[in-house]
């Protein structure tokens, strides 16, 4: 009897690892069932929330991606990359609370603002954590935050205080 194929659906966020591996209904059924769980922890807002979401612990509402963003004009051409990926970074940590992001949180806010996701983001990653300082790890492998020198950046050439 031919062996069935294998999906396989990996998630990493903030301490969490999920996997689930088998026939590919089975994976879809785990993933509808951990959707919330999987929504909240890339900061995806549900329609309810149509455009903002209220802090829990402040009251505050917080700004969407795309008026975040649209707001901050980022450079075309040489630069344009770094600057969106710090843009995005310093988003997901003072706006929406994340402690470290991933390549996919990065990805995602790429979707969100309509853009498509640089083929050289672990590079670009890299060397703005090597080369320029901009970045430092985030706990484990694969995750990122912004290093004051980062944070600096963002601050001074967005005006994003």
């Amino acid at each position: 009897m031919p062996e069935e194929p294998k999906t396989v659906f990996k998630f990493t966020a903030e301490g969490v690892d999920l996997e689930f591996a088998g026939s590919e209904e089975f994976v879809v059924k785990q993933v509808q069932r951990f959707r919330p769980f999987l929504e909240a922890a890339v900061g995806e807002a549900t329609p309810a929330d149509e455009g903002q979401a209220e802090s829990a612990d402040s009251g505050e509402e917080k700004q969407t991606l795309d008026v975040f963003y649209g707001a901050r004009p980022t450079r075309e051409g040489r630069g344009a990359i770094q600057d969106r990926i710090l843009l995005f970074i310093y988003y997901l940590q003072n706006v929406q609370g994340k402690q470290a992001v991933s390549k996919e949180d990065i990805g995602w806010c790429f979707t969100q603002v309509g853009l498509h996701t640089p083929k050289n983001l672990l590079n670009a990653l890299g060397n703005m954590k090597r080369k320029l300082g901009y970045l430092q790890g985030g706990g484990r492998r694969g995750l990122y935050r912004l290093a004051p020198k980062g944070q600096q950046y963002v601050e001074e050439r967005f005006r994003a205080v």
